[in-house]
């Protein structure tokens, strides 16, 4: 089952002033991916001289973890920094640039380091760990989510099944009750296990159930644990969705 929303819009990776990040669009190898920076993530050298901005952030990057380092300045597209992407208060200034993934590698990596005048160095980089971003829609392939209803009960079973990558060490789905009465946001989380042994290639099939309301509508995301890195894979920030019947329309989300 294909999680492909957006095949045809450019991938963009936008890192927000109040450090979450999200991804849109079709980010997979061979492709070229723009980032979309908040500068105030690294609002501490802001020299001038004469005048003049005399400071940068840089972007870093890798798609092999032993492999080279290369590095770009990170930019405006309107030449002054003041570009924003919506009108959201946790939204700062926008800075840009754009990186060509080649077409054999199964992630890239990011961390950036503002620096100027002054000397000093500040660095976002995830406390170290800097940003890994794998190709989620080609880590694993979803083979079934359902909302079941459980015969004779009041409640239904929310189901998934996929399928995964070698690769892939832990997986699981968060998710909420979208039509909960009272409304509630928490989100619980629903671990998966691996159903039977790996196949020739090394895929594994994983599988998991949790009790919910008859009826229930499930907004959810997938995340997951890849060489020891934690990844997510949430619909652009805006979960995927079932319901009992609900039909397979990747366009709106519905799983």
């Amino acid at each position: 089952m294909s999680r492909r929303l957006f095949p045809n819009d450019p991938p963009w990776i936008a890192f927000k002033k109040d450090f979450r990040h999200l991804v849109h669009g079709d980010l997979a190898p061979g492709r070229k991916v723009k980032i979309l920076y908040d500068a105030a993530r690294l609002p501490a050298e802001r020299s001038e001289e004469n005048g003049a901005k005399a400071w940068t952030i840089k972007a870093f990057y890798k798609f092999v973890e032993q492999g080279p380092v290369h590095q770009v300045d990170l930019w405006t597209e309107s030449g002054a920094i003041q570009t924003k992407m919506s009108n959201d208060t946790a939204e700062g200034a926008i800075m840009v640039c754009r990186i060509d993934i080649p077409p054999d590698v199964d992630h890239v990596t990011l961390w950036f380091l503002n620096t100027g005048k002054s000397g000093a160095e500040y660095w976002d980089s995830n406390s170290g760990r800097n940003y890994i971003f794998r190709f989620v829609v080609q880590d694993f392939d979803v083979d079934t989510v359902q909302v079941i209803p459980d015969p004779g009960k009041p409640q239904a079973w929310f189901r998934v099944e996929l399928t995964a990558s070698p690769d892939i060490s832990s997986v699981g789905v968060s998710y909420r009750i979208a039509n909960a009465s009272p409304p509630a946001d928490a989100r619980e989380y629903l671990a998966l296990t691996p159903a039977g042994p790996p196949s020739p290639s090394g895929k594994q099939k994983w599988s998991g159930s949790a009790p919910v309301p008859e009826n229930a509508v499930v907004k959810f995301s997938f995340q997951y644990s890849a060489w020891g890195n934690d990844h997510e894979d949430t619909n652009g920030g805006n979960d995927y969705v079932t319901w009992p019947g609900a039909a397979y329309d990747p366009q709106t989300g519905v799983l």
